[in-house]
């Protein structure tokens, strides 16, 4: 069986120690952006389509994220893009590294 990109970056962080997140995460009153996982400060992205031209290549979906990542920028979150085809310890661990040395 194979795992969603999803249940895979959730099984990896919690067997790295990573603490609790939140799914889902939306940080604009004013807008329908979403962090797919939030926690401490710090949002993580899976990044999918990468290599197929998903929607976080085409234009119209790379300029969105564009002011997606600005507006959290301006807000002082720090944002983490993980590609969803390899998530990996190589991707989480400096996530979680960052998380405890007390990103804001």
């Amino acid at each position: 069986m194979k795992l969603t990109p999803s249940a895979k970056f959730e099984l990896l962080w919690r067997s790295l120690g990573g603490g609790e997140l939140k799914k889902e995460h939306k940080f604009s009153k004013g807008r329908r952006f979403r962090f797919d996982y939030f926690t401490a400060g710090v949002a993580i992205e899976l990044e999918g389509g990468v290599w197929t031209r998903g929607r976080h290549t085409r234009p119209s979906g790379f300029l969105n994220d564009m002011e997606k990542y600005n507006l959290a920028a301006s807000l002082g979150i720090l944002v983490f893009r993980i590609p969803s085809h390899d998530i990996s310890a190589k991707w989480l661990s400096p996530i979680i590294e960052t998380i405890k040395q007390g990103a804001k």
